[in-house]
């Protein structure tokens, strides 16, 4: 997945931007995700005008859910959503006609973003110990309970013989320090609080099973409002990729931005790595499809450019 530099960005594509005056007609465009900071480049967008200065009126919304996101987008009241690769690749399994237009966010195992949490004095020592625990999951066969089963797998143990429940994670942590579940697998910026707490120890990262790096979130939308939105589309990713580049080289300027979006603390933003990805390179994404085929979550692997938008493939 290439990260383009801020220069390199600036001499490649801004200049094709063609951006039309401030007080010209902007183009609307509805975008929805879950409450993350791996919308950072659209919110930098917005928040720089960068989108309106390309001539592009776009909007977020929260959304409790990467389902809720997706009903969004198949219904027509969202025109770009945020979710999760493996319901995405789900999805278009099951025929939903969608496409990927960018990466959101990645897991860099050089500096991992998530990874299985349990108590501090928890008896258990590795995956293989999980048999017979209660562990949450935001939803139940999705990227976290299916990657953590894998996981338990691979270990030598069972994934079977666990007790998957169904558990927001947010409110993990306190779960765990409770005793309520024996462990679950996080993402920042819970992830980073449960290591601040003192009462939580990561166990391992789960998601190295699938690759040392990919991307974990994607921005995507109806195949049919690809094909008649080619032009606003083009603008959007461009501007995203400017955003994101600059968010990547000015961190610490996008924690009170991040916090407006996620109602968390700034400060506590500042100590997260920001893991947004930039462009549409098939090759990490070939290997998230090919594990969920190795692990049959999908009947078999395709090749990642059918589910790429055409327009934002990467040569």
């Amino acid at each position: 997945m290439n990260v383009l530099s801020r220069p390199a960005f600036l001499a490649g594509g801004l200049a094709a931007l063609a951006a039309p005056a401030l007080g010209a007609d902007l183009t609307p465009v509805r975008v929805a995700g879950t409450p993350d900071a791996d919308l950072v480049g659209t919110l930098w967008g917005i928040h720089s005008g960068i989108f309106q200065r390309a001539g592009l009126d776009v909007h977020v919304d929260r959304l409790n859910s990467g389902a809720a996101v997706s009903a969004g987008v198949i219904g027509g009241s969202i025109d770009i959503g945020k979710s999760s690769i493996f319901g995405l690749i789900s999805a278009y399994i099951k025929g939903v006609p969608l496409v990927l237009e960018a990466v959101a966010d990645v897991y860099d195992t050089k500096a991992p973003n998530t990874g299985f949490v349990v108590a501090k004095n928890s008896p258990i020592t590795g995956p293989r110990d999980l048999a017979g625990k209660t562990i949450a999951s935001p939803a139940l066969g999705d990227l976290f309970s299916t990657v953590t089963g894998a996981w338990i797998d691979a270990s030598g143990g069972s994934a079977k013989a666990s007790n998957f429940v169904e558990l927001p994670i947010p409110l993990a942590l306190n779960a765990i320090t409770a005793g309520r579940i024996d462990g679950a697998m996080m993402v920042d910026p819970y992830f980073q609080a449960a290591k601040d707490s003192g009462n939580c120890r990561v166990l391992g990262h789960p998601f190295d099973i699938i690759a040392k790096y990919f991307g974990v979130t994607y921005y995507f939308c109806g195949k049919s409002y690809a094909q008649a939105n080619t032009d606003a589309l083009a603008r959007f990713r461009r501007c995203l990729a400017e955003a994101s580049n600059y968010a990547l080289a000015h961190q610490r300027e996008m924690a009170p931005v991040i916090a407006d979006y996620t109602k968390l603390d700034p400060a506590f933003i500042t100590k997260l790595p920001i893991g947004i990805g930039i462009g549409m390179d098939p090759a990490p994404l070939q290997a998230v499809i090919d594990f969920a085929a190795r692990i049959k979550s999908i009947p078999a692997s395709f090749p990642a450019s059918d589910i790429i938008d055409p327009a934002a493939r990467q040569s």
